[in-house]
C-alpha cells in the first residue's frame, strides 16, 4: 500500500517549469571577417545597450562612421514594446583640397549619430543595435620559432585599431567571410577596451611539423598578364630561397617574425612580410642560399590553339662545400597538359611541376621537359 501512495504522489507532482530564457545584458560583441587578399573585410557590431526614448525619438551615439545603414537593425531586448521607423544621420563633408582618384573614391563617412523614429512608452529600454561596418578590421603577425629540423612552435597575434568609444567589446577574428570561397574560421577571441587605440589579441600557441627546404621557381609572373598570354612566365630570377614549411598550420596573411636556433647553426631572427598558404599548410620565405644559383631558359610555341607546348631547361649550381638539397619549382598553365620528355621525372601537385634535386658540392643539376597543352 506505501508503494502505491508513494506512486500517485510522485505522479501528482507538476512538472519542474522551464527556466526562462534571459537576453543577454549590455555589452559589445564585435566579428571581424577576413579572407585575405582581394576580399573585401567587414565587421559585425552587436551593441547591446540601454537607451533613453523620448518624444517618440531615439537617439543612438558610438555608431561607426562606416556603417551601413542597409544592414541595420534595431531590436528591444526589455523595457517594453519597441517599433523603430526610419533612421537617418549626417555624412561628413569631403575635404575639398584633398584630391582623388576617380578609381579609387572615397568611401561614404558618417558622423557617429544615428536618429530613428519609434514607437515604444517613455523612458529606458534595453536594445539590441546590429550592423555591418566596412572600417573596422585586423592587421595579423605571426612568430615562428624554430629550434629543430621537423618542429616549429607558432603564436599568432591580431591587432585591432578601436573607435574611441570607451567602453569594452568582446571580440572574434575569423578568416574567411560567410558565403565566401573560405568559410570563417576562428583565428582568436578576447575582451578588448575601445579606447581609440591598437588593441591586440593574441591566438593559443601552437606546434607544427616544420620542413626548411631550398626552393628555385625562377619563373617571373608579372602582375596584370594572363596565364594564357605567352609572355606569361617568360622571364627568371636565379636566385634560390630557403623556404620554411608548416603542415597543419594554415596562417593568415601578415608579418612573419621566425626565430631558428638550430643545433650545430648560429640562430638567426628574420621578419618577412609575405607568406603562401593552402588548406591545413603554410610557406614562409626565408632569405637567399648564396652558394646556390639557378638558370631558366624556356622556349616557346605557345598559342591558344590546341596542341601548343613549352620546353624548359632548368640549371642548378652549388658553388658552397656542402652538399645541397634543392626542390625545382614550375608553374604551369592552367589548361590540360601533359609532361613529357622529363628527366629526372617531375610529380605534377594541381598547376605545380616539381622535382627534388641532390646537389654534391662545385656541382651542377640539370631539369629538362616539355609542358604540353591541349
Amino acid at each position: 500500500m506505501r508503494a502505491a501512495l508513494v506512486a500517485v504522489a510522485c505522479a501528482c507532482t507538476p512538472p519542474p517549469a522551464a527556466p526562462a530564457i534571459a537576453n543577454p545584458g549590455a555589452g559589445i560583441a564585435i566579428a571581424l571577417y577576413d579572407a585575405g587578399p582581394g576580399s573585401a573585410p567587414y565587421a559585425v557590431i552587436d551593441d547591446r545597450r540601454w537607451v533613453e526614448v523620448t518624444g517618440g525619438a531615439l537617439e543612438l551615439s558610438r555608431i561607426d562612421p562606416g556603417a551601413s545603414l542597409a544592414s541595420l537593425v534595431i531590436e528591444p531586448l526589455a523595457g517594453g514594446a519597441l517599433a523603430v521607423g526610419a533612421c537617418s544621420r549626417e555624412r561628413i563633408p569631403r575635404d575639398p583640397g584633398v584630391r582623388r582618384a576617380a578609381s579609387a573614391p572615397d568611401p561614404e563617412r558618417y558622423l557617429p549619430e544615428l536618429r530613428c523614429a519609434v514607437t515604444a512608452a517613455p523612458g529606458r529600454h534595453l536594445v539590441r543595435v546590429l550592423y555591418v561596418s566596412t572600417t573596422l578590421g585586423y592587421r595579423a603577425e605571426h612568430a615562428i620559432a624554430v629550434d629543430r629540423a621537423d618542429r616549429a612552435s607558432v603564436t599568432s597575434r591580431f591587432a585591432i585599431g578601436t573607435p574611441a568609444w570607451h567602453e569594452r567589446a568582446d571580440v572574434t577574428v575569423f578568416d574567411g567571410i560567410p558565403g565566401g570561397a573560405r568559410a570563417p574560421r576562428e583565428l582568436a577571441r578576447g575582451p578588448i577596451e575601445l579606447d581609440g587605440s591598437t588593441a591586440v589579441i593574441a591566438a593559443a600557441p601552437r606546434d607544427a611539423a616544420a620542413r626548411l627546404r631550398r626552393v628555385y621557381a625562377g619563373a617571373i609572373h608579372p602582375t596584370g598578364v594572363a596565364a594564357t598570354d605567352p609572355q606569361w612566365g617568360r622571364d627568371s630570377v636565379p636566385e634560390v630561397w630557403l623556404w620554411l614549411e608548416l603542415d597543419g598550420i594554415e596562417l593568415v596573411p601578415g608579418v612573419v617574425h621566425a626565430h631558428l636556433a638550430l643545433p650545430g647553426e648560429p640562430a638567426r631572427d628574420i621578419s618577412v612580410a609575405h607568406l603562401e598558404r593552402d588548406r591545413g599548410h603554410t610557406r614562409v620565405p626565408l632569405w637567399i642560399d648564396p652558394e646556390l644559383r639557378g638558370t631558366r631558359q624556356r622556349s616557346s610555341d605557345l598559342a591558344e590553339a590546341a596542341g601548343s607546348s613549352e620546353h624548359f631547361v632548368i640549371t642548378v649550381v652549388n658553388t658552397g662545400s656542402s652538399p645541397r638539397e634543392v626542390w625545382v619549382e614550375e608553374q604551369l598553365r592552367p589548361r590540360r597538359c601533359t609532361i613529357e620528355h622529363a628527366s629526372p621525372p617531375l610529380a605534377v601537385i594541381g598547376d605545380l611541376a616539381r622535382v627534388r634535386l641532390a646537389i654534391a658540392p662545385l656541382a651542377i643539376a640539370h631539369v629538362t621537359f616539355t609542358a604540353s597543352y591541349e
